[in-house]
């Protein structure tokens, strides 16, 4: 029997985050997001329409200044150290938002980006894949968000 304390761990809450993730960018997201520009026209379309829909289910619940910082954070990484580092400061955005929508939005956001910069290598097109894919979260979210 779990007590109490194994219900309640983060990585518990990370994995109905990745399972969201998974249903709507694809079970590959991490090989898409990593290999952004390398995808076929057809393969980057699908990609494309499934980003669409995970941000325009998610618009209201992240505000675009939170997002711009992210983006910020992501973009101005020249290596992979960075982006390690950036990890921490996404969980703490997750970790303060108190309402349960957004939280969930951030932490799923959060494992898409955590998952991504895991899986990169020493590759500079992966590290500019990654900066892309926010770009691009946030064009979308101007585009459905309310603000």
């Amino acid at each position: 029997m779990k007590n109490s304390l194994d219900r309640n761990r983060p990585s518990s809450q990370e994995e109905n985050w990745r399972r969201n993730v998974e249903n709507l960018l694809g079970k590959n997201y991490i090989e898409k997001i990593l290999s952004l520009e390398n995808l076929d026209v057809e393969e980057f379309r699908e990609f494309n329409q499934r980003i669409q829909n995970f941000i325009s289910e998610r618009a209201e619940d992240i505000s675009s200044s939170r997002l711009r910082k992210i983006y910020e954070l992501i973009k101005k990484a020249q290596d992979l150290s960075d982006l390690l580092l950036a990890i921490p400061y996404l969980a703490y955005m997750v970790g303060k938002e108190e309402k349960r929508n957004k939280k969930n939005a951030l932490g799923e956001l959060y494992v898409v980006l955590k998952d991504s910069i895991e899986k990169v290598g020493n590759d500079k097109k992966q590290l500019k894949n990654i900066q892309k894919f926010t770009e691009i979260l946030v064009a979308y979210q101007k585009f459905y968000g309310k603000e």
